[in-house]
């Protein structure tokens, strides 16, 4: 007779887990070897996985959620790493460079879009999900790189800074981009209420955070110092969802809290291997959406949506940089590193597809030019940096 300790329990899930980390294992070491970044590994084996290629995985909607975490994980080690005091230090360029930055890279798609005839919502949409670039990738190069803190590093990390506000606005814009929204005013009465009440956590938890701390870690307890770390990441990120701000970006206000204690580096270091779980999963769960047949079909569609985006977020960055008064050749390689398309434009895309928003209005067809575009200069990003 079966003890229900002994049972045998069945986990649907365990089977996928199981692969996606056996093959990104595999991939990520041969990527190693070749001197390439640990994400080409991941987001390889996530095509390799994916439905449109061998098809082992079936539950992607676990996938899903898992990369949702890793990025939560990942925002809140960075605002760890990256106190309110640096902020403050690099502010000019966060909001001079950055707001530059995202304005034009806006503008600009918007209006190459409209020109082909495409409709100014699904264009400005569209230009929202082209202007953000991906955090993970610059900050991991620029950390095994060491050049966090030379001028170029500076100006990227003001401008992702600034592309992760900017995400409020766009997410509180889309309602009335589909037609489903309120008016302008609403917009903005929505929108200064987020930022009120972010800015009453922060200030809130400036006060409380640091004390909580110091009365943990005085107990020595390791395992009650990581599970205090752990809610004041989720709990922060989870209140300011409620006012329309993302998990992400709450996430990353809360590491910008704890940094303001002395055992920030601490938390840092226990939360580590986690992001680096999560984030595996996250750009596996990337590469799964590509679907390859239609890459194979429309290559060269691909390749020169590629190209284009590549080009364009290049010289709009070079130039909001140049206008801070850099030479170009702090200005290029700035340009170039934020080339590619960010993690949060799929947060941003998964949004929009549920209100009926797409990439240049084109529907399925448009989402997975827009997926593949992604993967390509994801891919080819951290080779040209």
């Amino acid at each position: 007779m079966h003890t229900p300790f002994l049972a045998a329990v069945e986990l649907p899930f365990l089977q996928e887990i199981v692969l996606l980390f056996a093959l990104s294992l595999l991939l990520t070491y041969l990527c190693s070897r070749l001197k390439l970044l640990p994400i080409v590994g991941f987001l390889l084996a996530g095509v390799v996985v994916g439905p449109s290629a061998l098809g082992l995985v079936e539950d992607e909607a676990l996938i899903g959620q898992l990369a949702e975490v890793g990025v939560i994980l990942l925002l809140f080690t960075i605002g760890i790493e990256f106190s309110l005091e640096r902020l403050g230090r690099i502010a000019r360029l966060v909001f001079g460079a950055g707001g530059l930055q995202v304005a034009l890279s806006l503008v600009v798609v918007t209006a190459i879009l409209a020109v082909l005839g495409v409709d100014w919502r699904m264009g400005l949409f569209t230009a929202g999900l082209v202007t953000l670039s991906s955090t993970t990738i610059v900050l991991t190069v620029l950390g095994d790189r060491n050049e966090s803190g030379t001028p170029a590093g500076q100006f990227m990390l003001a401008i992702l800074i600034f592309q992760d506000l900017a995400i409020i606005g766009m997410v509180l814009l889309m309602p009335l981009l589909s037609g489903e929204g309120g008016s302008i005013g609403q917009i903005l009465m929505s929108l200064g209420k987020a930022i009120i009440i972010v800015a009453g956590v922060v200030i809130a938890a400036r006060k409380v955070v640091p004390w909580v701390l110091e009365r943990v870690a005085s107990t020595g307890r390791s395992e009650l110092f990581v599970l205090t770390i752990a809610l004041v990441c989720l709990g922060i990120a989870w209140i300011t969802s409620l006012v329309g701000v993302s998990l992400a970006l709450g996430a990353f206000l809360a590491g910008l809290v704890v940094s303001e204690s002395r055992y920030s580096t601490l938390a840092f270091s226990e939360m580590l291997p986690f992001r680096t779980i999560f984030n595996a999963i996250f750009f596996v769960s990337v590469g799964m959406l590509m679907d390859v047949g239609f890459v194979y079909d429309n290559l060269l569609l691909v390749l020169a949506v590629s190209a284009l985006v590549f080009a364009l977020k290049t010289g709009i960055t070079a130039v909001s940089v140049r206008l801070q008064g850099y030479p170009l050749r702090v200005a290029l390689p700035v340009g170039i590193a934020l080339a590619q398309v960010g993690e949060f434009s799929f947060v941003l895309e998964r949004s929009g597809a549920a209100i009926g928003l797409t990439p240049a209005g084109l529907g399925v067809a448009g989402g997975q030019v827009f997926i593949a575009v992604t993967v390509v200069l994801m891919l080819v990003t951290p080779l040209l940096m």
